[in-house]
């Protein structure tokens, strides 16, 4: 075996440049976030999280066709970036100004047209294989992330923190604009793949649902004070999840090159087992030390870490089915995961108080990785993959 030569492959470095933003990426966001539930205390950081849990579910309402198509048919060699970013601008303009007229609530509209049209820029780069500039962009959106709402935290006060993260995506419309300035407007092309896109439109909301739900609920069940100690947990979990977000990141463009990924599949999952281990037994050690306020995420952290392992399960093989235009059975599997979620919270809550929610958690997630991993086995002989990783 000539490590160098693996060392060097484009495979390994393009992997590498992924892994760079993406932990360097994440890592300034999740320490931020950190830093903010330290700041803002409880009550207030449960509300930011209510909020982002609104503006996120409404983001993928507005975003027609959504950063899987973008990212799968760009893949393929199909144009199609224009007429997928002219329809989600303006479906998410109509969606920030409803969105407005409901809240008042300046953050809440900029941040649905900057997610909807940041989310498609970088897929689109990611559809390129561009991965260097998709790593420039990604680091570049957390670091202006946090230099925004500091800014603007210091000058309207809590309010600043979602504005702040709304514009963080602004700087990145200009690859928008050069698309939509070919005019080059292929509906055809969407009518003839309608199926899929319809699919994975459906994919997107119920994924947004399924991210964000458990914030509806908790908020009116439990209070924010609750919500922010479930918000902290859940972005410990963030971390650990860096490096698996890395790998599909990586995988979705070449599944839908037919390219086998199965090797990278195996050793991510894992490494996902170590990583859930690392929040299963340092996180009760550190929380204390640095949010001694956020007592009831004690008991949540050990739990929601075990979450990265089926979670880990569940985006390796989204990426493969997502990639080889299977997206139906990706969507059953939020529903299932949604209908436990939901299902899970109102019975488990009753039960085990706090810690239902973190079993809950565990389990939509769980059983949604079981459901693709038997449909992985049951579908096999259809994926046409090249051998040759």
């Amino acid at each position: 075996m000539n490590w160098d030569n693996i060392r060097n492959s484009p495979g390994i470095k393009n992997i590498s440049s992924l892994a760079t933003s993406k932990i360097s990426g994440n890592a300034i966001s999740a320490f931020f976030w950190l830093y903010l539930a330290g700041l803002l205390g409880q009550e207030n950081y449960g509300e930011l999280g209510y909020l982002i849990a609104i503006a996120g579910i409404t983001s993928n309402i507005a975003q027609i066709g959504g950063e899987w198509v973008m990212a799968v048919y760009t893949a393929k060699g199909k144009e199609v970036q224009p007429v997928l970013y002219l329809i989600s601008l303006i479906s998410s303009g109509i969606s920030a100004i409803i969105l407005y007229a409901i809240f008042q609530n300046a953050g809440l509209s900029v941040y649905v047209i900057g997610f909807v049209i940041f989310n498609l820029v970088i897929a689109e780069i990611q559809g390129r294989k561009l991965y260097k500039t998709y790593a420039k962009f990604f680091v570049l959106q957390k670091i202006f992330f946090v230099l925004i709402s500091l800014s603007l935290f210091q000058l309207i006060g809590a309010e600043g923190i979602l504005l702040g993260y709304a514009l963080s995506f602004i700087p990145f419309f200009k690859r928008m604009y050069i698309s939509l300035k070919t005019k080059n407007y292929n509906f055809k092309f969407l009518k003839e793949k309608s199926g899929f896109i319809a699919n994975n439109y459906s994919l997107d909301l119920t994924k947004s649902i399924k991210g964000q739900i458990d914030k509806l609920m908790i908020a009116p069940m439990l209070g924010f004070g609750i919500l922010g100690n479930y918000y902290l947990g859940l972005q410990v979990v963030s971390m650990l999840s860096i490096l698996p977000g890395v790998i599909f990141t990586y995988m979705l463009p070449q599944d839908a090159s037919g390219k086998s990924t199965t090797k990278l599949r195996v050793f991510t999952i894992l490494g996902s087992v170590i990583l859930a281990m690392l929040g299963i037994f340092l996180a009760p050690i550190l929380i204390p030390m640095v949010f001694p306020e956020y007592k009831e995420s004690l008991s949540l952290i050990p739990i929601l870490s075990i979450s990265v392992i089926p979670a880990t399960i569940s985006s390796m093989y989204t990426s493969k089915f997502i990639g080889n235009e299977k997206s139906s059975y990706v969507l059953i599997g939020y529903i299932i995961s949604i209908i436990t979620l939901v299902s899970g919270i109102l019975i488990l809550v009753e039960i085990f108080e706090i810690m239902g929610l973190a079993i809950a958690y565990v389990l939509s997630i769980s059983v949604q990785a079981i459901f693709l991993l038997v449909m992985n086995f049951i579908k096999r002989d259809s994926f046409g993959e090249n051998n040759n990783e």
